[in-house]
C-alpha cells in the first residue's frame, strides 16, 4: 500500500509540472474587428504573465496564403498550421530565452488575414496598434516574421515607409513572396532595420533570386546599414524553409532566430506625458477625420500641436490644443481636421513642454473612404475593363462579383497609368470590381456591355 502511494504521489507531481509547463504554453484565440482583413488573431500569453511593471517583446507572426480565412471559429485553426503558432501548440516554444545576461518571454500575436490577394500594410499596421493598446508591449522590441506570402509582408510592411520601418526592432522573412523592389529595400536600410531572410536553394514555388536580390538591394548602397542585412539559404529543395528556421534548435553564430531578434532594439524617446494613447478615424459620412487622445499624467505640458503628413514623413501643422493644466493629472482631447487630404492622411501629435521642449506621439494613419485609388475607364465597360490608377499597384487581388454578389472573375494585377483586364466572356448586366491591395480595399460598381 505504501508503494502504491508513492507512486500516485509520483504521477500527480508529474501531472502538477506537466499542467504548470503548458500554462506557460497558452494560445487562445481572441475575435476581434482589428482592420478589414482582421477578424481574429491568437494570443501567446507567456508563463507569468502579466507580471507587475514588465513591458514584453512582442513578435507579430505572418502566415501563409494558404492560411488566409475570415477569422471564425472553423478557420482560424488553420492559423495553427505552422511556424511559431504550430509550435505553441505543439508545446515546443521555450518559455524565455536569454540573451546578454537578460531573460526575455515573448507575447506573440499570430493573426488571420482574409481574402484572396496579400494582407495590406494598414492590416498590419492596425494588429500592431491593437497589440500596443492592449497588451503590456514594449514599443521598443516589436518584431515582425512570417513564411512565404507572410514572408512578403515581413518585407514589404517596413519597406512601405520609413515610418513603418521604425516601429520594428527587427524582421525575419522566410522565402517571401514578394516584388523585388529598390524602394522597399531603401526603407529597410535608411532605418537600420535588421534584417534575417531565410531560403531553399531548391524553392520553385518561391525563387531563392527574390531573397538574394533584397539582401544584395539592402546592403549594396554607398551608405549601407548598420547592421548589414543577413541571410541563411539551405541547400534543399521545396518551399519549407520555416520549419528549420523556427526551430529553437536551429543556430548560427551561437544564436537562433529569436535570440537573434532581440539583439535589437528600437530607442524611442519616453514622452513628458504618461499613458498617452490616440486615435484617428474618419468621421461617419463625412470627409472628416476626428482625432482623440487621453493622458494619465502630464507635467508641464503648455499643449498639444496637431500635425498632418501625406506620406507619413513630412508632416505640417493644422492646429493646436492647449493642455488642460492639471498638473500630475491626465484628461482628454480631441480635435477634428475638417479639410484632410484624399486618401491617405498620417497624424501625429507634437507634446509642447512649458520649457519650450518637444516630443511627438505615435503617428495614426487613414484611408479616407470614397477616395478613387483606382478608376474604371470608360463605364460602361465593352470588351475590356482599363483601370485607370496614379499609384504602383503590386500583387492586387482583382475580384469581380455580379449583381447577385457571385464571383465570376478574378485575377492578380500589377502596374500603374493604364491597366487593361479583358472581361470579353462576361455577359452585359452590373458588376462590382473589388480591388486589394497592401495598402486598402476599394469596392467600384461598372456596367458591362
Amino acid at each position: 500500500m505504501l508503494k502504491q502511494k508513492k507512486i500516485f504521489l509520483a504521477w500527480f507531481l508529474i501531472a502538477i509540472t506537466a499542467g504548470l509547463s503548458s500554462f506557460g504554453q497558452q494560445q487562445t484565440p481572441v475575435y476581434a474587428n482589428i482592420s478589414e482583413g482582421v477578424k481574429a488573431f491568437y494570443q501567446y500569453l507567456p508563463q507569468g504573465y502579466p507580471a507587475a511593471g514588465v513591458k514584453y517583446p512582442l513578435i507579430l507572426f505572418i502566415h501563409g496564403s494558404g492560411e488566409r480565412g475570415p477569422g471564425t471559429s472553423t478557420s482560424l485553426p488553420l492559423v495553427l498550421r505552422n511556424g511559431i503558432p504550430k509550435l505553441i501548440n505543439e508545446g515546443t516554444f521555450p518559455a524565455s530565452f536569454t540573451v546578454n545576461g537578460q531573460t526575455f518571454r515573448f507575447l506573440v500575436i499570430s493573426p488571420q488575414f482574409g481574402g484572396t490577394g496579400f494582407p495590406s500594410v494598414n492590416d498590419v499596421n492596425n494588429m500592431i496598434n491593437y497589440a500596443i493598446a492592449n497588451y503590456p508591449v514594449d514599443i521598443n522590441r516589436i518584431y515582425l516574421t512570417g513564411l512565404s506570402m507572410g514572408g512578403g509582408v515581413t518585407w514589404y510592411y517596413p519597406g512601405y515607409n520609413s515610418y513603418f520601418a521604425s516601429r520594428i526592432a527587427a524582421i525575419v522573412p522566410i522565402c517571401g513572396a514578394t516584388e523585388v523592389s529598390q524602394s522597399d529595400a531603401n526603407n529597410i536600410a535608411n532605418s537600420n532595420l535588421p534584417v534575417w531572410a531565410t531560403h531553399n536553394s531548391g524553392d520553385q514555388q518561391v525563387l531563392v533570386s527574390v531573397t538574394n536580390d533584397m539582401i544584395n538591394l539592402v546592403n549594396n548602397r554607398s551608405n549601407p546599414p548598420n547592421p548589414l542585412a543577413k541571410k541563411t539559404i539551405f541547400n534543399v529543395n521545396g518551399h519549407d524553409a520555416w520549419t528549420q528556421t523556427y526551430n529553437p534548435s536551429f543556430r548560427e553564430n551561437g544564436l537562433n532566430i529569436y535570440e537573434w531578434m532581440l539583439q535589437f532594439k528600437r530607442n524611442f524617446v519616453v514622452l513628458p506625458v504618461s499613458g498617452l494613447s490616440f486615435t484617428a478615424q474618419q468621421v461617419a459620412t463625412a470627409k472628416k477625420v476626428q482625432l482623440k487622445w487621453r493622458t494619465e499624467t502630464e507635467i508641464n505640458i503648455s499643449g498639444f500641436r496637431v500635425m498632418r503628413s501625406a506620406d507619413g514623413i513630412h508632416f505640417t501643422g493644422i492646429g493646436f490644443v492647449n493642455a488642460a493644466g492639471l498638473a500630475g493629472n491626465g484628461t482628454a482631447y480631441s480635435y477634428v481636421d475638417e479639410n484632410p487630404l484624399p486618401g491617405k492622411d498620417f497624424y501625429r501629435l507634437e507634446v509642447q513642454e512649458a520649457t519650450g521642449a518637444v516630443n511627438f506621439s505615435d503617428i495614426r494613419m487613414v484611408t479616407l473612404d470614397g477616395y478613387a485609388a483606382v478608376t474604371i475607364s470608360p463605364n460602361p465597360v465593352k470588351e475590356t475593363m482599363n483601370l485607370q490608377t496614379e499609384k504602383d499597384i503590386r500583387n492586387a487581388s482583382l475580384q469581380v462579383f455580379n449583381s447577385t454578389g457571385l464571383q465570376v472573375f478574378t485575377s492578380i494585377i500589377n502596374g500603374n497609368g493604364n491597366i487593361p483586364i479583358k472581361l470579353g466572356d462576361l455577359p452585359p448586366g452590373i458588376y462590382v470590381a473589388k480591388i486589394t491591395d497592401r495598402e486598402s480595399i476599394q469596392q467600384i460598381k461598372f456596367v458591362k456591355q
